[in-house]
């Protein structure tokens, strides 16, 4: 059935006089009338009983009145979804970022972005291992990863986007003879025992740290396997231990340790956002400039923040 036909009716329906009803519609009241008819016709009923001096819905009619009110609404919902679809501002999105990652940086961005488009879901997915982000970005199983910007998972296939740069820090006991210092250089770390994270799981960073140290001509000696950030902590405190965290993992130590500011070249490690150039996700471009904004904003309390300290 025509929409625009179940529209006349019901303008029709509302008005009752098909002088009124063709002014709304802009046709002429022959034209309204004979499309009543047909719609009459197609359905077998009368629908407005009619005389020379009024117009009145028959109970059919007003059955059919309601029910073809409702269809015009969700005709019209559905056409709008589809041009906010189009535009972006409709649909849902799949990211995938690390738990320390996604605590550090999108729920703040979260809250911002779902108050300006509340008709774009955001599904957030926690996977430490980013080898197996970027794959899920690359194969499009995800729209978007936040990563460490290891080079080993670098990739032609991926756009990639830095946000931010995290800075290294060494931790430790507050018994151990560099925890007073106000910062260390990679240098000054060389042969001391590392606590370190099961490289199977986290060769991108052990690669990062021996090329890391290696550039500097110190020996990086992870010797104290951690399985976790707890245990991590735990090592540290017990084993008077050393490692290095970087900046996004501040909020999850406890008191008790003690951060050391890491000086020197390349002791900051790029943080993007990737996505996958064949991507056909309309919510995409709108998430990558909301978050650009977002990134600018908070780079530049941190340097309000860094300057204050100053």
């Amino acid at each position: 059935m025509d929409i625009d036909l179940l529209n006349e009716f019901i303008i029709l329906s509302k008005c009752l006089n098909y002088s009124k009803a063709a002014d709304q519609l802009f046709i002429s009241q022959s034209v309204l009338s004979r499309h009543i008819q047909g719609l009459e016709n197609q359905l077998g009923v009368l629908l407005f009983t009619r005389d020379k001096h009024s117009v009145t819905l028959t109970p059919i009619g007003e059955v059919f009145a309601r029910d073809a009110d409702k269809i015009i609404e969700q005709y019209q919902r559905a056409m709008k979804h589809v041009q906010m679809s189009k535009d972006g501002v409709l649909g849902e999105l799949e990211i995938v970022s690390s738990q320390t990652l996604s605590t550090y940086f999108m729920y703040n961005f979260m809250i911002e972005f779902t108050k300006k488009y509340p008709h774009i879901k955001i599904n957030v997915s926690i996977n430490d291992n980013g080898t197996q982000t970027a794959m899920d970005v690359k194969s499009r199983r995800k729209d978007i990863g936040i990563i460490l910007d290891w080079p080993e998972i670098h990739s032609a296939q991926l756009r990639r986007q830095t946000f931010f740069k995290d800075q290294l820090y060494m931790i430790t006991a507050p018994e151990h003879p560099l925890a007073q210092r106000t910062s260390v250089t990679v240098e000054d770390l060389s042969g001391i025992p590392m606590i370190y994270f099961n490289q199977k799981e986290n060769l991108c960073a052990a690669a990062f740290f021996e090329e890391l140290f290696a550039r500097n001509h110190a020996q990086y000696n992870a010797c104290i396997e951690a399985a976790n950030l707890e245990s991590m902590f735990f090592k540290i405190l017990s084993e008077n231990g050393v490692s290095i965290i970087s900046a996004h993992i501040f909020k999850f130590l406890p008191p008790n340790i003690n951060v050391v500011k890491i000086d020197g070249p390349d002791t900051a490690i790029d943080v993007d956002l990737i996505w996958s150039p064949d991507s056909d996700n309309n919510c995409l471009p709108i998430f990558l400039k909301e978050f650009s904004a977002f990134a600018a904003r908070y780079r530049s309390r941190l340097k309000d923040a860094g300057s204050g300290q100053k």
